[in-house]
């Protein structure tokens, strides 16, 4: 931290919790304040005493409600868009009236997001929470009818709401009263359910997103692959699993000119993406978000035409994101001509030696300011660290110890055994041992496209994973290092694995957790 911001941070740290409140219970007044302000009036140059005054005076010929209702403005941001562009563009209210709904109306412009006149309290009115200070035009109350129907529809959903918490209950109760084996099958389908969340969660800040966004070898590879395959995604129905920001389901409609994109994600993230497709103007008829898992949702058809979907992680399978798009394919999948993007991958193994890495992860413990620390060392050696490897350091050939086609795989193909031959390039020693995958986008495409995570390709953010050996061992060139890598899933972290390397006479074991 700066010392700049370290002494703000102090600085806001010293102020007292009645100032706190004191702030915040002035800015609530002040937004108050703004909005019963002298306003300038939307279609005239006369001066109204508050924003609630004005369109009041409007009613009879413009109705806000109304005029919101049938343009679906539902946020903050469209209504500022809405009176920026009746404050320029100066539309009379009989054209405003003769306007019909469509999804691209003359005020979603981003030019409108300026300000025409300066502390408009016109723009201050939150018509999410001050419309109720219109009195008989606010939207609950403009018709009695739909608001004792609302109330009946709430008061129905609270009742549903109690009767699920009492099933809940009495399930819960049943499951108790079982033998131990049920009672152990349950409490592990929780924990798979805790660490879900977890997972999920690790998605909801749009830091990762940006992360996955700049890496350019990952983001224009899938872009390419649509961009040079129009006709492949031409009118046809694609089911994007794990959309994150949406932008691969934006590009399928914008670049592959789809008929219809399904973009499903866990993650909050999503609300995010809605938000995103309306501010780039996709067509929301064929664009159609779902919050939840693959798995447990129910899309809006029956079959799909393509699933596209980012799901590889570190050592491709960590995370095993692979078992929904598996489940997407025998689910929603077109058997005679679907399409899954990418579609064929391989992970390959290496050996690397470099005194720098070795150095900072593992010597770096055996003498800390005089303090042995190789506890810590233990920890290190036990796991798999992501990291790049830069390509000088690789003293040995590659081999790839796993096939996956999309098509064909199955859960089963996470968990594997593969015998390695390596052969050394260069004289020396090895400090452990490097992974990369290489992804394709081939089968049935135009413009086939592939990108590598390997330390000889330009780096990607899944950077390549190491596994550190507990000393150094002497290679020569020509030499062949043979041995076996064993791939499991981890017994407690659904989403871990566990490699297991059997060479130079050793076994080792690391965690990818």
């Amino acid at each position: 931290m700066s010392s700049i911001n370290k002494t703000e941070h102090q600085r806001n740290e010293s102020v007292s919790s009645d100032d706190e409140e004191n702030f915040l219970d002035d800015e609530q007044d002040e937004e108050q304040i703004n909005v019963l302000e002298q306003v300038q009036g939307l279609f005239s140059s006369d001066v109204f005493p508050n924003v609630v005054d004005m369109f009041r005076a409007y009613h009879s010929q413009f109705d806000l409600i109304d005029f919101l209702k049938k343009h679906q403005i539902h946020s903050q941001y469209d209504y500022i868009r809405l009176i920026n562009y009746i404050r320029s563009e100066k539309p009379s209210i009989e054209t405003l009236k003769q306007l019909k709904s469509s999804p691209s109306p003359p005020w979603t412009d981003e030019k409108y997001f300026e300000t025409v006149i300066d502390d408009d309290p016109a723009l201050q009115f939150d018509i999410e929470e001050d419309l109720n200070q219109l009195g008989d035009l606010s939207i609950t109350t403009t018709n009695g009818h739909d608001h004792d129907e609302l109330k009946q529809a709430n008061e129905r959903i609270r009742q549903l709401e109690d009767m699920v918490e009492t099933l809940k209950s009495m399930t819960s109760r049943f499951l108790d009263d079982q033998p131990s084996k049920v009672t152990t099958s349950v409490k592990t389908k929780n924990q798979d359910d805790v660490q879900d969340e977890g997972y999920f969660a690790t998605y909801n800040h749009y830091d990762i997103h940006k992360e996955m966004l700049q890496d350019t070898v990952r983001t224009e590879s899938y872009l390419e692959c649509i961009k040079s395959n129009v006709d492949v995604f031409r009118n046809k129905v694609v089911l994007d699993v794990g959309c994150g920001t949406g932008i691969l389901s934006m590009a399928c409609l914008k670049y592959g000119q789809a008929k219809m994109v399904i973009a499903v994600d866990m993650s909050d993230m999503i609300y995010d993406a809605m938000a995103i497709a309306k501010e780039n103007n996709m067509d929301e008829s064929k664009l159609v978000f779902i919050h939840g898992r693959i798995e447990d949702v129910t899309l809006p058809v029956e079959k799909v035409d393509i699933i596209i979907s980012e799901w590889m992680g570190y050592f491709l399978l960590f995370e095993c994101m692979l078992e929904s798009i598996i489940f997407a394919r025998n689910q929603y999948l077109d058997k005679e001509n679907g399409l899954v993007l990418p579609d064929d991958f391989s992970i390959n193994m290496s050996a690397f030696h470099s005194d720098r890495l070795y150095h900072e992860h593992v010597d770096y413990w055996s003498n800390v300011y005089g303090f042995e620390m190789n506890t810590i060392t233990k920890n290190i050696l036990a796991d798999g660290h992501v990291m790049i490897v830069p390509a000088e350091d690789i003293v040995t050939s590659d081999c790839c110890i796993k096939n996956l086609d999309v098509y064909t795989c199955s859960n089963d193909d996470i968990s594997f055994t593969h015998p390695f031959t390596l052969q050394v390039l260069k004289s020396g020693s090895i400090s452990g041992f490097v992974c990369h995958f290489d992804v394709n986008f081939s089968k049935n495409l135009i413009e086939k496209v592939h990108f590598s995570t390997s330390p000889r390709s330009p780096s990607t953010h899944w950077k390549q994973t190491i596994f550190f050996l507990p000393r150094l061992y002497s290679v020569q060139e020509g030499e062949d290092i043979q041995g076996k890598l064993i791939c499991q899933r981890h017994p407690h972290e659904k989403r871990g694995l566990i490699i297991h390397i059997h060479v130079f006479d050793s076994k080792f074991k690391f965690y990818l957790e």
